[in-house]
């Protein structure tokens, strides 16, 4: 791979529908065509970190923009282009945006998710290869299981979902990506709790135990009440942590009638000691 390949990457994504569809995207092809004539994007092998495709970095030594090449050589030549593509909209969309870091990083996933959709379905043309080359087509499409990972963030952003995909990966979870008043922030964002996956209630009523304000710690009787069967109960609170952090949270809550009748109601549907002291 080369510097050529760059440049049909990029070119293939200015030409698809999905980079002319927002303002957003005719920046982030702005943007990508901005690094590439400033030398910001390049190649460097990662050994160590096979599964990495690429990564984000303004102003550091060499490039900003890096494509891990022992990634890209385990792809398949056939759908290798696409891949590359999606890769350089994934990260120029980190160049572009300027958001939190959770928000950011869900941002840097929705665009590349969206042109994913059209390669997979009526497929992008590409300028680079204009007229076809023998025993090639001019159209870049993928299936749907050339790129597992696409297929499985495009369903879950098809579900409102893609918070819980992020949030599963265990360095998002960390606090300066999740934090109390982000929680609070979102309960009902992405169709709200009930939409949430069980792991992702439980992480949210992990960081919020650990606040002593009760202004975050009532929304853990939120979370528990969005719950309506055993199996995701159980997996809620396999996820949450330490039950003695939660009993502490609660406990002070529980002090107050309108949030204690509901603890109390919480450990009898489920059985379980939501407080210390009974």
């Amino acid at each position: 791979m080369d510097r050529g390949d760059i440049a049909q990457g990029i070119t293939l994504f200015r030409y698809s529908a999905t980079a002319q569809s927002n303002a957003r995207a005719r920046d982030v092809s702005d943007t990508l065509l901005d690094l590439y004539r400033r030398n910001e994007i390049g190649f460097h092998a990662v050994p160590n970190r096979p599964t990495l495709r690429g990564t984000w970095q303004a102003g550091r030594a060499g490039h900003d923009l890096r494509i891990n090449t022992t990634y890209f050589q385990r792809v398949p030549e056939s759908h290798r282009l696409a891949s590359l593509s999606l890769l350089l909209v994934h990260e120029a969309t980190h160049a572009t945006v300027h958001f939190e870091r959770l928000y950011d990083d869900m941002a840097s996933r929705m665009l590349p998710i969206l042109y994913y959709r059209e390669l997979s379905g009526p497929g992008v043309f590409n300028e680079a290869n204009d007229p076809p080359r023998p025993g090639t087509s001019s159209i870049v499409r993928l299936s749907s299981d050339d790129l597992p990972n696409c297929e499985e963030q495009s369903q879950a952003l098809q579900r409102d979902q893609l918070v819980d995909l992020i949030l599963s990966i265990r360095s998002y979870t960390r606090p300066r990506y999740i934090t109390p008043q982000w929680i609070v922030d979102n309960l009902n964002h992405w169709r709200g709790l009930r939409n949430r996956w069980p792991a992702t209630r439980g992480l949210y009523i992990r960081v919020l135990a650990q606040s002593v304000d009760n202004y975050f710690t009532r929304a853990i009787i939120d979370i528990m009440e969005s719950i309506d069967n055993r199996n995701d109960w159980n997996t809620m609170i396999d996820a949450a942590g330490s039950l003695r952090s939660i009993q502490i949270a609660l406990d002070d809550l529980s002090a107050q009638r309108q949030y204690g009748d509901r603890v109390v109601a919480l450990e009898r549907r489920w059985g379980a000691r939501l407080r210390e002291q009974i």
